[in-house]
């Protein structure tokens, strides 16, 4: 994973508690990717399309699917 890389949004219960499960199933440009390889935390994303007034948003790791 890296910038750049196109990924897909899938349901976790980290998604759920930021309350962002409105995103499942969209796409997404990676942007930046926090922490280390083997400890990705999360990663902000550009989405193709506003949500609620922004386009981008933080991911946790366990919401990203490729």
């Amino acid at each position: 994973m890296k910038p750049g890389d196109t990924i897909y949004i899938i349901p976790s219960l980290s998604l759920k508690y930021l309350r962002l499960e409105e995103l499942v199933g969209r796409t997404a440009t990676i942007v930046e990717v926090r922490g280390s390889f083997d400890n990705i935390k999360g990663c902000w994303v550009e989405l193709p399309q506003e949500y609620l007034g922004e386009i981008e948003w933080y991911i946790p790791y366990n919401s990203i699917g490729t």
